[in-house]
Formats: structure tokens, C-alpha cells, sequence
């Protein structure tokens, strides 16, 4: 499979130290409680665990998520990460789950012919597509998930802003790191901080990591004739700094 190494894509392992990214990441604030949320939507919706059922992982990064897909049974699950250093730590961590097929390929380009998924994964993944590739990214979903199917994500959002507006987008963008960086230094947790300081970085230079609100992301949704629900996982008290929210969509029929 062709991968995109243009100019214009950069490899998160090229900002982010992907084995300390690996070792800390799951302390991030809010990871937790978003992945149990969407393993607790994959579980109310997938009927009878008995049956096998198909899982498609969108950006599997080194594989945090990918490893407690890989722990349910009777599911087959295909995890796709398009970076070189990522892909190589996925490999080492699944090596004790050998039904997990792993893909080095493009989130945006991956399917194979006659290959549906009852569900598709995305966990921390989906704000590395830049927001001209989101139709590509999501018609790519379309082209991948059964008609029945749920495309479940978790991932990070900015507090409402106008993203025309330069320095509107610039503050909504370091209000959220700055939330999640100080969580990380309350729980002494500085590598987290740091990790998240090169997250805000390649976000501001649209290196790499190119967050949007709810609201933007909401609108290519509805453009490639999705339905959703969301849910916002934290922080439950402020409005002001974005969050981690989980999102469950489907095509209506």
C-alpha cells in the first residue's frame, strides 16, 4: 500500500517522542474514562458477543487503545498507523496478540475490496488529519463500514473559536494544552507536560496535530451524511478550554 509522504505530511514521531509518548500517554488526562466510554458503546451495541464481529482501528498509534480491542472476544480486528516509528512499537506491543492484523498504511486511503467493519475505532487519531483530508478521511469510513455499522471516536477539541480568525484560533488552541498541561503537573507527571508541550507546538506551526472544536468537526460530519451523538468526557465543570469528547456515528438509512 501506498503511503503519504509528501511534503505537506509530517510523522507525529518526528515532534513527539513516540516510546515516552507510549510509557505516559494513557495518563493524559480524561484517556481513560474516554476509552472505557467507547468500549462501553461498542459493547450496548454489539448484540451477540457470540458472533464475530469486524473491528477496524483508524491511527492506531503505538497501540494503546488497539490492545484492549484485542482482549474482547470474537473480534477481528485490523489496526492501520501510517507512521514508521508508531508502526514499529504497535508491532512490538501486539506481538502476543497474533489475530491482530496490522497495517502500515494511510487512515485515509486503507480498504480492501469486499472488506466491511461492523465498527471502526478512532482513539486520539482523528486530529492528525488535516482538516482539508477530513472528506477523503470520512468518505474512506463510508467506503469501509457495514451499512449497519458504527464509526465510534474519541479524540481532543478546542473550545469554540473561529477558526478564520487567526488569533482566535491561536488562543482557543494553547487554552486547551495549557488545561491539559496543568493536570499533568498537579499529578507530577512533568514527561506528560512536556509531551503535551511539543503536542501544542506542531499545533501551532500545523505540523502534525491539527485540532478543531466540536462544532467544525460536527459540520464534516453532517457534510458526508453522517448522524452522531457526542459526549463529553472532561472537564465537567469548565465550558471554556475544550475537552475530550467521545463521538458515536452511523449512516442513516
Amino acid at each position: 500500500m501506498e503511503l503519504r509522504k509528501s511534503d505537506q505530511f509530517r510523522e507525529m514521531s518526528e515532534y513527539i517522542d513516540v516510546l515516552e509518548y507510549d510509557k505516559h500517554e494513557e495518563k493524559h488526562a480524561y484517556f481513560i474514562d474516554m476509552m472505557v466510554e467507547m468500549l462501553q458503546i461498542f459493547h450496548k451495541n454489539q448484540g451477540d458477543a457470540l458472533l464475530p464481529c469486524k473491528v477496524l482501528e483508524l491511527g492506531a498509534g503505538t497501540g494503546i487503545f488497539t490492545k484492549k480491542l484485542a482482549k474482547i472476544p470474537n473480534i477481528q480486528v485490523v489496526a492501520v498507523e501510517i507512521d514508521d516509528k508508531c508502526f514499529q512499537v504497535l508491532q512490538q506491543n501486539l506481538q502476543d496478540y497474533p489475530l491482530v492484523k496490522l497495517v502500515h498504511g494511510d487512515s485515509c486511503t486503507y480498504h480492501h475490496s469486499g472488506e466491511k467493519f461492523n465498527y471502526i475505532f478512532s482513539s486520539f487519531s482523528d486530529h492528525h488529519i488535516k482538516p482539508p483530508e477530513k472528506d477523503n478521511y470520512f468518505q474512506n469510513i463510508k467506503r469501509n463500514l457495514l451499512p449497519d455499522g458504527l464509526f465510534i471516536v474519541g479524540d481532543e477539541f478546542l473550545p469554540p473559536h473561529d477558526p478564520n480568525d487567526q488569533v482566535a484560533w491561536q488562543t482557543a488552541l494553547t487554552t486547551y494544552h495549557n488545561h491539559i498541561i496543568e493536570i499533568a503537573l498537579q499529578q507530577g507527571e512533568t514527561i506528560l507536560a512536556n509531551l503535551e508541550r511539543e503536542a501544542l507546538k506542531s499545533g501551532l506551526e500545523k505540523n502534525g496535530d491539527f485540532k478543531v472544536s466540536c462544532s467544525q468537526y460536527e459540520e464534516f460530519l453532517l457534510a458526508d451524511g453522517f448522524a452522531f451523538t457526542q459526549k463529553k468526557i472532561g472537564p465537567l465543570n469548565q465550558d471554556d478550554v475544550g475537552g475530550v469528547y467521545v463521538y458515536q456515528a452511523w449512516l442513516p438509512k
